[in-house]
């Protein structure tokens, strides 16, 4: 009788340092060596906004990666006051790698695609000039923050810029944008800053900003990207940047790779000396310098397998007369946000419009009796061998309906957080358990607000089109005898017999593996199969239990209700079952 908590799986990414210095130019006091203002060509002399600055390791024996680091501020603003850029530039270098901050000219006084031609400028330079300042030519990454990622990106998909120079975006080894704009539609909704940032650079021809958007330019042959987000970005960012890594995966981009890092924001995203900065891992680890550390690298290799996941809700798609659309409300929200909890802000990145659904009676009436069976029951069991018992007469007055897609998704699947545990149970030894998937999946809603009972059992998720199965009995008939607070508690109020057996009711619930798909151990026992002193730890000290497990509890806030089950499944050991139905 345990919630299994999803687990950020945030690790500290241990920044190394260096110390020594090299090269032709005069060595920096904290250990890398910097050359200012190298102009790009067909720059006026002076003309510091055609320049960049070049950060070099100490140690260049071998040839370290080279980052371009494109700085934000709307395309208006510099980087001086922030000094984002050379804070990034000089941890970075002092682990190894080269890095160059480019800057460009800024609006309104030079318009688009002033800033355009002058990033391409930089980067074919620093292309050109690998062997003259000893880092590695085939390992040159171009990235940048907020307005700078969009630059970034666009010049990466759009082999004009860099073509006016006789570079092409094959020269780059990745893409990796943090915060990024990707697409410049004047479209509902967006914030008054980021629409008055876009007409004053870009202007409000529609054809303009469609050939100045990243979105508009997705296709297969370009180099790797990494879209990086940040928990505290707003929504209008985080579902621009989805939207755009969806598109280079439709495109058949090779490698995409789209992370929103927890306890970030805009600016702390890019802030690297912080060493529990995930982002930071995940670029030295993009940059082939260092590895991801174990327990981020388990959570990585879980959010790429479940990009095509391995359960799909396409299936009920088939049924496509039967399909609506409905408007996104706070019930639906709050009924998502049972799977996200401490990650709910990965809800941001979603438009929350509308929400696609089968009417679930429909949806039954259109099976194989054989397949599905016949009565007044219902039984849903989920991929987690998690069960839910319903009645028809109890559902009908609600407009209950089997929710299978979200704004544009079709495959609820994909929307999956991750989890793992301290160990499988409290009173064994064992390994650790690998990374869990928690899915959202298909799961049955109610159009109109329904009774607690009801809306509490309602949050079955990670439902296939073979969770369905209908029966002639009632499946909760021997629990029948028990007492009432007892009989809610263990249905719709803390649900032990939908993932526990006891009386022959309820089921046997599992984990789902992240990186297979497939069933764990640590399932759920029978009630009555549990050693005595530990099923007394079960209800009586459910906190410490939990805390064993790495998992939060499930309380049984009723105490005569706690102490009267705790009676009865110890009774049951030996006695028989009764079995009548319930009045």
């Amino acid at each position: 009788m345990w919630i299994v908590g999803i687990a950020l799986l945030i690790v500290s990414a241990l920044a190394g340092s260096a110390a020594g210095q090299t090269g032709g130019a005069k060595p920096d006091q904290q250990g890398f060596t910097l050359i200012r203002d190298i102009p790009y060509p067909g720059a006026a002399k002076g003309d510091r906004r055609r320049s960049l600055d070049l950060y070099q390791p100490p140690d260049r024996r071998q040839k370290p990666p080279l980052l371009i680091f494109v700085h934000g501020g709307f395309w208006q603003f510099d980087d001086d006051r922030y000094r984002i850029g050379p804070a990034l530039a000089e941890t970075l270098a002092r682990e190894g790698v080269a890095v160059a901050l480019l800057r460009y000219r800024l609006a309104p006084a030079a318009q688009h695609p002033a800033q355009a031609e002058d990033v391409a400028a930089g980067v074919a330079l620093l292309v050109r000039q690998a062997e003259r300042h000893g880092y590695d030519g085939k390992r040159i990454f171009l990235s940048g923050h907020s307005s700078g990622g969009h630059l970034a990106a666009l010049i990466a998909l759009e082999p004009a810029y860099l073509g006016r120079h006789r570079v092409t975006p094959a020269a780059l080894a990745g893409v990796i944008a943090w915060s990024g704009i990707y697409d410049l539609a004047l479209r509902p909704g967006i914030s008054d800053i980021r629409r008055e940032a876009i007409e004053k650079t870009f202007g409000t021809d529609p054809s303009v900003l469609a050939q100045a958007s990243p979105l508009r330019h997705v296709g297969a042959a370009r180099p790797p990207f990494l879209i990086i987000g940040a928990h505290g970005d707003t929504s209008e960012f985080l579902g621009d940047a989805r939207a755009f890594a969806d598109a280079l995966v439709r495109a058949g981009h090779a490698s995409v790779e789209r992370w929103i890092v927890p306890q970030r924001d805009n600016f702390s995203l890019v802030r690297f000396s912080d060493l529990h900065n995930v982002a930071h891992s995940l670029v030295l680890d993009a940059l082939k310098v260092a590895s991801l550390p174990p327990m981020l690298k388990a959570w990585a290799d879980a959010r790429r397998r479940w990009r095509d996941p391995p359960f799909s809700t396409l299936p009920f798609w088939r049924h496509a007369t039967l399909v609506r659309s409905h408007r996104v409300d706070a019930r639906l929200v709050e009924a998502l946000s049972a799977v996200f909890t401490d990650a709910r802000y990965e809800l941001q990145e979603w438009a929350l419009s509308e929400f696609h659904a089968i009417d679930l009676f429909a949806f039954l009436a259109a099976l194989p009796p054989e397949k599905v069976g016949h009565g007044d029951y219902l039984v849903t069991t989920n991929i987690r061998n998690e069960k839910r018992f319903w009645k028809r007469e109890q559902l009908e007055p609600y407009e209950p309906v089997i929710v299978i897609g979200l704004d544009n998704e079709k495959n609820l699947f994909r929307l999956t957080t991750f989890y793992r545990g301290l160990r499988e149970y409290s009173f064994k030894d064992g390994p650790a358990p690998p990374v869990m998937a928690r899915p959202v999946g298909a799961f049955i809603h109610f159009l109109k607000q329904a009774p607690e009972e009801l809306e509490s059992a309602v949050r079955h998720f990670a439902l296939t089109e073979d969770a369905f199965r209908i029966v002639a009995t009632d499946p909760l008939a021997a629990l029948a005898d028990v007492p009432p607070n007892v009989y809610e508690t263990v249905t719709f109020r803390n649900g032990c017999v939908y993932c526990h057996r006891w009386r022959d009711v309820g089921s046997r619930s599992h984990h789902i593996t992240a990186l297979t798909g497939d069933k764990h151990g640590g399932e759920a026992l029978p009630l009555a199969s549990y050693p005595p002193s530990v099923w007394k730890a079960f209800l009586f000290d459910q906190e410490e239990v939990a805390r064993k497990i790495g998992i939060r509890p499930n309380p049984i806030t009723d105490e005569v209700a706690r102490q009267a089950l705790y009676e009865l499944v110890n009774a049951s050991r030996a006695a028989p079952v009764p079995t009548r139905p319930r009045p």
